[in-house]
């Protein structure tokens, strides 16, 4: 599976813990892992806060209406992601800031002037 399914941070070659793939949480939600596995989901779970928060939501729904949703909210964070690299603001000109600079870019011609004619 892609990195995008992946809710933990990277592996231990970078200090960091095993990810902890969707289908690995969807297979604990259902029940279907083994004893070993399922004490290993539950560690990476106590280390985590927000994410053992989101499981305990997760496990209020059915099995079959979780898969939905979070497939649904995969498909709505692609979208946004998406549509959001696409989209550019276009660059706001502010005419006074370029009339002040303006302003000042003569002054300080004029004042050059006015010094070299002086001395």
């Amino acid at each position: 599976m892609s990195d995008q399914n992946n809710i933990l941070p990277s592996g231990p070659e970078n200090g960091k813990r095993e990810k902890l793939s969707e289908e690995k949480l969807m297979a604990y939600l259902e029940g279907i892992l083994t004893p070993a596995e399922q004490h290993e989901v539950e560690q990476w779970l106590a280390d985590e806060g927000m994410e053992s928060d989101a499981l305990e939501g997760l496990q209020a729904m059915k099995p079959e209406e979780t898969r939905r949703s979070v497939n649904k909210l995969n498909h709505k964070l692609r979208h946004t992601l998406l549509s959001k690299k696409r989209r550019r603001k276009p660059l706001k000109t502010d005419h006074f800031a370029w009339i002040a600079i303006a302003v000042i870019l003569f002054l300080i011609v004029l004042a050059y002037i006015v010094i070299r004619k002086s001395t």
